[in-house]
């Protein structure tokens, strides 16, 4: 356009040209008609996390510290009678706990504030059994608080455990005057010591012990006003739950939907807190707490559990939607000891090794259906290979199958599966199953699970193959995937033998047609 159409075109005395006209009607309307609108998100299914619930899912792994008076007299459930003269650590150094957490790939400590025994490891002003009355820092000091500034120092969240059951307090037993002085120390923790991102609980009481009625819908409303972005843990939630028991093994088929109705603190079944219910009508999440040693506070006579071992119990807790709560206990000098810490690395490097390379990364993917159709890129099958849950493929509603197939491009073994879900949008899948394509062009199914949630990974025999096929066989809606990868451990240990066409239990999942090859090789791990 020369300079002379240009000014002829703003001059407002002049007629516009009708070839102005029409460019401008087309630069105008172009834009509406070329641009593709989005389609809507499908609904979510109910209950949803909240932002706090889905905040603590996206840590996967958690720290848990047993420190206490019971570090000093080789105890598990102190008496409360222990004079505080015993607690005084000699090299405490809550950095150093903080600093192996977090080189150990933990993302949360959680701090026995005080446990069974009553003792509390803050200056509390409503007891005189606490660090106050200890030699340790001439009684000044505040394990809390120093755990607090090293944690927010190091960028990890903050938990603390304070015991319901005291056995120190002259008003446990009394009903009216034990739940205020239970409230009083709660406030304590949630008002000096920052950010609490979670207030660990539980039902635990010795047999014989006086009765006590806990006026728990009132703990829990103090502590959401008081820290609003915790979750609250304990054997019925109200925002987590215990898995039900103390080895961090959640059950095979693991729902995050829950019935709190049906839950009581201190009394719930086992089986249904490993289990979760397909029909749950509230949203809490299992929690999987396990110790590094046979006792959770730290004796000189124990040794810590293997490296390989924590990975099992990782495949068998954050593998199946949980949380992995570990607990690392502090020596009597205040420090983790350091064959624990060995551990700990260690266990870092079988994860890192196994998990730091997703062998589909490059893989060309195709989806059966994919909703608003196969030019929509919003919910393209490629979304799975992005780490995160908020992108998603999703398929077309109402679908009689749901299938991802992936062409790996070159042939691969691999026997790990990790599947995730946008948990935002609600826990869907029900069941599903993988198969791989055999040298004889025949597709042949490797393994079959039950719910994914937060994250699934599933162990099998060794397969090789480069075409791979992801089928979703029950769904409480349309199923939404937002991740999956394939993975080669070599460091699991193996332990029973699968045949051609055998049908056999491995980590809670069904192994269907092992490859004889593969027999000599692999086999279930126990």
């Amino acid at each position: 356009m020369n300079q002379m159409f240009v000014n002829d075109a703003v001059n407002p005395r002049k007629p516009i040209p009708s070839k102005l006209v029409v460019i401008l009607l087309i630069l105008s309307f172009s834009p509406l008609c070329s641009r593709a609108l989005k389609i809507p998100p499908p609904l979510p299914i109910l209950p949803v996390p909240s932002s706090p619930q889905l905040q603590w899912q996206l840590s996967s792994t958690a720290m848990f510290l047993h420190f206490g008076p019971n570090t000093f007299t080789d105890s598990e459930w102190g008496s409360g009678m222990a004079d505080p003269s015993v607690f005084n650590p000699t090299r405490i150094n809550a950095s150093q706990w903080v600093s192996v957490a977090k080189d150990a790939g933990f993302s949360r400590v959680i701090l026995t504030a005080k446990h069974h025994d009553g003792f509390c490891l803050w200056p509390s002003e409503y007891t005189d059994y606490s660090v106050r009355s200890s030699p340790w820092r001439y009684g000044i000091g505040d394990v809390v608080a120093e755990l607090a500034i090293a944690a927010k120092d190091a960028g990890l969240d903050l938990g603390l455990y304070l015991s319901p059951w005291d056995r120190h307090e002259a008003t446990y037993g009394k009903t009216h005057e034990y739940n205020e002085f239970y409230m009083a120390q709660m406030t304590e923790l949630l008002t000096r010591y920052g950010e609490i991102k979670e207030v660990w609980l539980d039902g635990a009481k010795g047999e014989g012990e006086k009765d006590m009625e806990y006026f728990f819908d009132s703990w829990f409303s103090l502590i959401h006003q008081l820290q609003p972005g915790a979750v609250i843990f304990s054997d019925a939630g109200p925002d987590t739950r215990w898995i039900g028991d103390e080895a961090g093994v959640a059950g095979s088929t693991c729902w995050s939907l829950f019935n709190r109705s049906d839950a009581k603190i201190g009394g719930t079944d086992p089986k249904y807190s490993q289990e979760g219910d397909l029909l749950g009508h509230d949203w809490v999440p299992p929690e999987c707490d396990v110790s590094i040693r046979p006792g959770w506070f730290w004796h000189a006579s124990e040794v810590p559990k293997s490296a390989k071992t924590l990975l099992d119990i990782y495949y068998k807790s954050v593998g199946r939607n949980c949380i992995f709560l570990l607990n690392v206990p502090p020596n009597s000098s205040g420090l983790i000891s350091a064959e624990d810490v060995e551990v700990l690395q260690e266990f870092s490097e079988l994860r890192k090794a196994i998990f730091s390379h997703n062998l589909a990364e490059n893989a060309i993917i195709y989806a059966s259906s994919i909703r608003g159709g196969h030019r929509s890129s919003q919910f393209e099958p490629y979304n799975v290979l992005k780490e995160g849950i908020y992108p998603y493929w999703a398929p077309e509603e109402n679908q009689s199958e749901w299938i991802l197939y992936l062409n790996l491009q070159e042939s691969v073994s691999f026997n790990v599966l990790r599947i995730q879900e946008p948990i935002h949008m609600g826990q869907r899948i029900i069941a599903f199953h993988i198969e791989v394509l055999n040298d004889n062009g025949e597709w042949k199914q490797a393994i079959s699970g039950t719910t994914v949630g937060y994250q699934r990974l599933l162990r099998f025999p060794t397969e090789k193959s480069r075409h791979l096929k992801f089928v979703i066989d029950n769904s409480r809606a349309e199923p939404l995937i937002s991740y999956l990868g394939i993975y080669l451990d070599q460091f699991s240990i193996l332990t029973s033998t699968f045949n051609t066409g055998s049908h056999g239990s491995f980590n809670g999942s069904q192994v269907l047609q092992q490859s004889t090859h593969n027999c000599s090789q692999t086999a279930a791990v126990s």
